[in-house]
């Protein structure tokens, strides 16, 4: 069964940091100029994708949906425990590839590639929309 508490408090977080991308206000490549804005940004991306892995590992826990060797296979379990369509489960596993990027290869980040995460990050909160129907959907 769910750990409401604990999706709670993942959910919660997602919300938090999407609204403070929001707040620093990206509207385009150029606004990461600002090494304040590059980095605060880079680590809100970062943030924001771990949390998204931790709800889609809760979830993926939660139901039994098998034991994940990557990050990237928890959204293929969700995919196959009909949690999210395939085309969501791609959009996902492409962010934490991108994810991967900023945890490790960090001082080869550009603008270019900060703008281009920041870009996807509509498909998070598409996620938890469709965990908060799941969860839901099985209470």
């Amino acid at each position: 069964m769910f750990d409401l508490e604990r999706l709670t408090k993942i959910i919660s977080d997602i919300y938090r940091y999407l609204d403070d991308l929001e707040r620093i206000e990206i509207k385009d490549l150029h606004d990461l100029d600002d090494i304040r804005n590059f980095y605060a940004v880079s680590m809100l991306l970062f943030t924001l994708v771990n949390r998204a892995i931790d709800l889609g590992d809760e979830i993926v826990t939660s139901r039994n949906l098998g034991v994940p060797g990557t990050y990237r296979e928890i959204f293929t379990l969700l995919e196959r425990g009909k949690v999210i369509d395939k085309e969501l489960a791609s959009d996902l596993s492409n962010l934490v590839y991108r994810r991967n990027i900023l945890a490790h290869e960090y001082y080869n980040l550009t603008e270019e590639d900060v703008f281009g995460i920041y870009r996807r990050t509509p498909v998070i909160r598409k996620f938890v929309e469709r965990v908060k129907e799941n969860i839901k959907d099985i209470q």
